[in-house]
């Protein structure tokens, strides 16, 4: 099909072929920001046709002709490559992330500056303004990630004393985290807003010169990761925000920050590092097995820490995590970069694999490896045996993953102090001042439970959890809440203990006896570990 295809349309278009013809289509998106083939279903098609829509300008007459016959004869080839390309209307930018902005350009007109008779809308985030045209997209979603960016690298910039400050930014789309940077941290001297899309790099420098910031934003057309590899330990920051997985990028960003530097990385594909569908797929991108856990959340930022610490220590480099969080439909990582051969080998301290019970869900953590008269050795294991202590059921294992902490409370005090200070007119300041909160008290214990699954176990009410976390800290435990994931508690106290709080509370609240031989029945029927516990719930 020749022409530019509106999105809709199109997804109209494959819903029709996929009726009675192929059940898989190839979109070609001929965009210099992004050049490779995606195979969509026409599931997703219709999930991403609201956001990729907007990418691309309305269809010619010709071509809603064309698509029209296309469409009345069932296709002349079911397996034909769409492309949603045009040779009259110029070329659009398909955005690094799907909810991040996009610029496109059209009859060779500036995106920054509109073309034609479009309507134009200012667009202000910040103190920044940019003017968005009916083909660019902008969600406010992602304007949180930004406000938490800023504050972030200003933090870090002023706590670790730093001058003259070069901040790359690989993939940068329309530039606005980039001309934030530049007009809201002082103390930065260049930013790099690299992008593969002229059209995108064009809006960049339309962008920059609009807000005053032309002096400091320099755009760049370049593949991300060749920008990166040339930029070798030139970049005081590098922030890599793509759409889908960084793990193409992560060697080569790991290389670019220079010693002592920031690096803060995004992550969007969930559905493979928070979900057990896709363990292989996980393993294939980030060398980890994905579990289908409640708290596949932080699983997900532990898995994508352990591939950033393993890309650094390749290079004598130790990825030092300053804040980790996951938010919506992403995680995003914030670490300081140092040279030192001689942590990169205790790296593996830090690093474990999960085993999960099938039944009763507990969790258990095994190293790697452990200190041994000041030297690090092997670990032994495994901490389980194959079927489950409390229940009998079998364990499921997953990771490695990163088991270290994911945030430095002391930056996160820190980040909070700048807010209070400097950052109050941000638009997600109240929701930046509760996350960086829920972080401060969270407790250094890897991973979490959700206390209404533990109930349903054992056939009861969901304790709430204020009595849990007392119960908990009465028997001389630590306990937080998490900000990962509401109405879960992180914690160190030992698997059984918590199970004996946990049958305390059934026999309070529903002392009928439990069907037999089913995974609750085999939870009650364990003697408890501490009888006084029964007493004091």
């Amino acid at each position: 099909l020749s022409g530019m295809l509106a999105v809709q349309q199109l997804q109209r278009l494959l819903t029709n072929y996929c009726k009675t013809h192929v059940k898989t289509f190839v979109i070609e998106w001929c965009l210099k920001s992004n050049q490779q083939l995606y195979l969509l279903s026409p599931s997703q098609v219709k999930t991403l046709s609201p956001v990729l829509a907007k990418s691309y300008s309305k269809m010619s007459c010709d071509s809603t002709e064309e698509m029209q016959t296309e469409t009345a004869t069932g296709g002349n080839n079911d397996h034909q490559n769409m492309e949603c390309s045009s040779s009259t209307a110029g070329t659009s930018s398909v955005p690094s992330h799907p909810l991040e902005e996009v610029s496109s350009s059209s009859n060779g007109a500036n995106g920054a500056n509109g073309g034609g008779n479009e309507e134009i809308r200012v667009i202000s985030e910040g103190k920044v303004k940019i003017p968005q045209s009916v083909k660019i997209f902008y969600n406010p979603t992602q304007e949180f990630n930004r406000d938490m960016s800023i504050v972030v690298l200003h933090t870090f910039i002023k706590s670790e004393s730093k001058a003259d400050v070069t901040v790359l930014e690989a993939m940068s789309a329309s530039g606005i985290r980039a001309i934030r940077y530049a007009k809201e941290i002082p103390g930065i001297a260049k930013v790099i807003a690299n992008d593969y899309s002229e059209s995108a790099v064009e809006t960049i420098k339309g962008n920059a010169e609009s807000n005053q910031v032309a002096d400091i934003v320099q755009p760049s057309f370049a593949d991300a990761s060749s920008k990166m590899y040339e930029q070798r330990h030139a970049a005081t920051v590098v922030d890599i925000d793509p759409y889908g997985t960084p793990t193409p990028f992560l060697d080569a960003a790991v290389q670019c920050v220079e010693d002592g530097g920031l690096l803060m990385v995004t992550a969007t594909d969930m559905a493979v590092l928070a979900g057990g569908n896709h363990a292989d797929s996980c393993f294939a991108k980030y060398g980890s097995m994905s579990l289908k856990s409640k708290a596949c959340h932080e699983i997900a930022l532990r898995i994508v820490i352990h591939t950033v610490q393993s890309c650094a220590n390749r290079y004598g480099r130790v990825a030092i995590p300053l804040l980790s969080l996951s938010v919506d439909f992403y995680v995003r990582m914030c670490f300081k970069i140092v040279h030192s051969p001689k942590k990169t080998k205790q790296s593996v301290l830090n690093t474990s694999m999960i085993y999960q019970c099938t039944g009763c869900k507990s969790i258990t953590l095994q190293p790697l490896a452990a200190v041994k008269k000041g030297h690090t050795t092997f670990a032994q294991g495994p901490p389980v045996s194959r079927k489950c202590e409390t229940c009998d059921a079998v364990h499921h294992v997953a990771g490695p993953i990163w088991s270290g902490p994911i945030h430095d409370k002391d930056f996160v005090s820190k980040m909070i102090h700048e807010l209070n200070d400097r950052y109050t007119y941000l638009g997600t300041y109240d929701r930046i001042k509760g996350m960086l909160g829920l972080v401060q008290e969270e407790i250094d214990a890897p991973l979490y439970y959700e206390v209404s699954e533990l109930c349903s176990v054992v056939k009861a009410s969901s304790i709430p959890l204020i009595q849990m976390r007392s119960a908990i800290m009465n028997l001389g435990y630590q306990v937080s809440l998490t900000h990962a994931e509401p109405n879960t508690i992180k914690t160190n106290i030992p698997n059984r203990t918590l199970w004996d709080i946990l049958r305390a509370w059934r026999l309070q609240t529903n002392p009928k006896p439990m069907q037999a031989d089913t995974i609750g029945h085999r939870v009650m029927a364990r003697e408890a570990t501490i009888k006084e516990i029964y007493h004091s719930t």
